[in-house]
């Protein structure tokens, strides 16, 4: 698994050695913020692969503090295959090389949605009005838990949801990068660039043109 931040790279060993890690390059603008400019390979001799990211802030443990979430749209209690998936997760991420290098918390909640009102049906646009219920509700749940306060007093949060996989190494690091680098800010995220949308653009509202992508 890649390492969300270098901290958990150092705790991998040997056995992360034989990985080539991918790199953001930034450049800085007139306004004197950096903007990211092109990925490439590197190499982890080289000196610019131990300096580059402290260049920019890029090292978790050094001056953010983060939790993770592990957010269950219906209750635990009444699915033992949710249990059992997030007793693994929590079990892997007090593995060397896991995700406690990065993380300072681990915490498993529910939006505690009935499974009648949990819908996800993408081929029911056009005849069911909540075809999506299921998602936008449990993002409204997390907004709320968090914001709550019960479990710590945070800045913000990321959202990284379900089908989303990391594809380089210190993603982490590189997530509050541009955090530190664009606040403030109320939603910091990137447009929908896919190609999906092309046979009915222009039926799209504008709206969910401009809608903010979901990772």
């Amino acid at each position: 698994a890649l390492p969300p931040c270098k901290a958990a790279q150092d705790d991998l060993g040997d056995e992360y050695d034989d990985y080539e890690p991918y790199m953001t390059e930034y450049q800085m603008g007139d306004d004197g913020e950096f903007r990211p400019v092109r990925n490439k390979t590197i190499d982890r001799s080289n000196e610019m692969y131990h300096t580059f990211f402290d260049s920019v802030g890029s090292n978790a443990m050094k001056s953010a503090i983060a939790d993770v979430f592990l957010f269950y749209s219906q209750t635990f209690s009444e699915n033992d295959v949710a249990i059992k998936a997030v007793d693994t997760i929590i079990d892997q991420f007090f593995e060397p090389g896991g995700w406690s290098q990065c993380f300072e918390n681990i915490y498993a909640i529910e939006a505690n949605i009935p499974q009648e009102l949990d819908l996800y049906i993408p081929s029911a646009q056009e005849e069911l009005y909540n075809w999506v219920n299921g998602p936008n509700r449990q993002f409204e749940a997390a907004f709320r838990i968090i914001q709550s306060g019960e479990w710590g007093e945070y800045d913000g949060f990321y959202l990284m949801e379900g089908d989303s996989v990391p594809i380089k190494a210190h993603w982490l690091d590189v997530v509050l990068s541009e955090i530190d680098v664009n606040r403030p800010f109320a939603i910091l995220g990137a447009q929908y660039d896919g190609d999906k949308w092309d046979n009915f653009y222009e039926k799209i509202p504008i709206s969910l043109l401009h809608h903010t992508n979901g990772n």
